[in-house]
């Protein structure tokens, strides 16, 4: 979660793109603002020119007017994320910085960036034979997710390469939660889930 004005939020991408402020969810607009804002997700408190923005939201050809375009889905954005106030400049989400935006929060408040972190910890833990903190590591981690990455942009070309990548850690985060818990001893309780996976999966 990042704290920002006292609100604490939640981005989330594993599933349709969400802002969660204090437990309620935010009405981010649609189409080419939800795509800017899910760029911005992918790579937290880094900036993101301007011109890498225009054309991941519009291909190799944008209109003459995709930068302004670019700043009004900026501005929404941010009248969004403060419920329409103007919030104080170190309590600013979104920020300009040469050459693009920043998303200013801390990767742990997305849910895609915290389950790779995860991920990572769970594998650690079943490389150094801890099953058990390996299980609910790797548990915790696949908890997160809520539907298809970016579920709602799945005609941007950005957003379907992401979802390929981070649908291949989920099926190894998968394989090893399964991996742990056999060597805790679980088998009975895998059988279903063992069956689903390999009718999703069969190679």
């Amino acid at each position: 979660m990042h704290v920002a004005g006292g609100i604490g939020y939640e981005f989330r991408m594993l599933g349709p793109v969400d802002v969660v402020a204090d437990g309620q969810r935010i009405e981010l607009g649609r189409g080419k603002q939800r795509a800017a804002l899910a760029l911005l997700m992918l790579t937290p408190d880094r900036v993101v020119a301007v011109d890498r923005l225009v054309d991941e939201l519009w291909g190799e050809e944008p209109p003459g007017t995709a930068k302004h375009a670019l700043q009004v889905y900026v501005s929404g954005l941010r009248k969004a994320l403060h419920g329409g106030r103007k919030p104080a400049d170190d309590e600013q989400l979104i920020v300009t910085e040469r050459p693009g935006y920043r998303l200013r929060i801390d990767p742990e408040a997305c849910d895609g960036h915290r389950f790779e972190r995860l991920t990572r910890e769970g594998r650690a833990a079943l490389r150094n034979g801890d099953a058990r903190l390996a299980s609910s590591t790797l548990a915790r981690a696949l908890a997160l997710w809520r539907g298809p990455v970016f579920a709602d942009l799945v005609d941007e070309r950005f957003a379907r390469i992401e979802a390929a990548r981070l649908d291949e850690l989920r099926l190894a985060a998968i394989e090893d939660r399964v991996e742990a818990d056999l060597a805790l001893g679980r088998h009975g309780e895998l059988i279903p889930e063992l069956e689903a996976l390999i009718a999703d999966n069969p190679l």
